[in-house]
């Protein structure tokens, strides 16, 4: 799916470098990976090309269990531009993964005025899209937990 300029310079769909490929990749297959250090066991987001606790470059991942807490948030109401005011409102997290590391996402299917700090959520994958270089990839976003135990 083509995208608009716009959607480009703004951030709104990723671009897949080498050192995120793993990542996006199980996405595809709705796996959210997280990168593991083999020399000190630290696990990290997003994905770099060394370890950010011992600086090693023997990385690989590990597939996390999709439990998260709402670490911190804000939602967001104005629109960076005009292409993007039918999202808003919407809010816009950091969530601490049960594994320990955090990363930013959006938390949906939700009131924005529901969603508070320590909420538990789990990870969904949106529809599968294209970055500016054609790579397929999945944004991983979260909802409430209860909504996913029914």
């Amino acid at each position: 799916m083509p995208h608009t300029l716009t959607e480009l310079v703004a951030g709104a769909v990723p671009i897949v470098v080498e050192e995120t490929r793993g990542y996006w990749e199980g996405t595809l297959e709705e796996k959210l990976l997280i990168q593991k250090c083999n020399t000190c066991g630290h696990f990290q987001m997003p994905w770099g090309p060394c370890c950010t606790r011992c600086l090693s470059q023997d990385l690989g991942s590990q597939q996390a269990s999709g439990r998260a807490t709402v670490y911190s948030f804000t939602v967001v109401r104005q629109a960076i531009h005009p292409d993007f005011s039918a999202q808003v409102p919407y809010v816009l997290a950091d969530v601490q993964l049960e594994e320990g590391p955090i990363m930013t996402s959006n938390v949906t299917d939700i009131d924005p005025e529901g969603v508070s700090i320590g909420m538990p959520v789990r990870v969904w994958f949106d529809e599968e899209l294209e970055d500016a270089f054609h790579v397929k990839l999945r944004l991983p976003k979260f909802r409430p937990q209860e909504m996913t135990e029914a």
